[in-house]
């Protein structure tokens, strides 16, 4: 018997527009509500190295900002980007997701002196999503004295409008008995 080849996991969440910005990242949020569960998530970001030496930490949390602790990490990973680098990056894959808040953190290291890691920015940005979610906003801190030993619960300024981080999340909706 032949295996049905599974079709890939569908877009729940992009972020993306016409005109990119190249932004050096510090520390970087983008957060979502996920109104239903989701299985087999990936979660790419539109990342670049901008000259040289491009170290990151990307974090998936509950919360972001001041009290945010480790009991609020989904997932967390480092990266090194090879020079030159422009694309599409996966963070995570193979998740599984409940309903609820969620925040996608890439960092500079906080033991890190320099990286030329960047986040790309779309301005406008062009928002997509299904009706399983709903986009909170994207923010960001600057300042070494917003940073916290564990960097998701650094100090996040303000959300930017209209200005958006480039993601892209994937993954299939879990229905219950429950489900409309």
């Amino acid at each position: 018997m032949n295996a049905q080849p599974t079709a890939p996991p569908p877009l729940v969440l992009s972020i993306g527009g016409e005109k990119t910005i190249r932004s050096a990242v510090k520390g970087r949020a983008v957060g979502w509500w996920l109104r239903r569960p989701h299985c087999n998530v990936t979660i790419a970001a539109h990342i670049a190295n901008g000259g040289g030496f491009a170290k990151g930490e990307a974090y998936l949390t509950r919360a972001i900002g001041p009290g945010t602790s480790t009991a609020d990490e989904i997932a967390r990973t480092t990266f090194d980007l090879p020079y030159p680098f422009d694309g599409w990056f996966n963070l995570f894959t193979d998740l599984h997701l409940e309903t609820g808040e969620y925040w996608l953190v890439i960092a500079k290291p906080r033991d890190t002196t320099f990286s030329s890691l960047n986040w790309i920015l779309a301005n406008p940005m062009s928002l997509k999503t299904s009706d399983a979610i709903r986009y909170i906003g994207t923010t960001a801190y600057t300042y070494d004295s917003d940073v916290a030993d564990y960097l998701p619960a650094s100090k996040f300024g303000p959300k930017y409008e209209p200005y958006g981080f480039e993601f892209e999340l994937t993954g299939h909706e879990v229905f219950t008995e429950h489900s409309h």
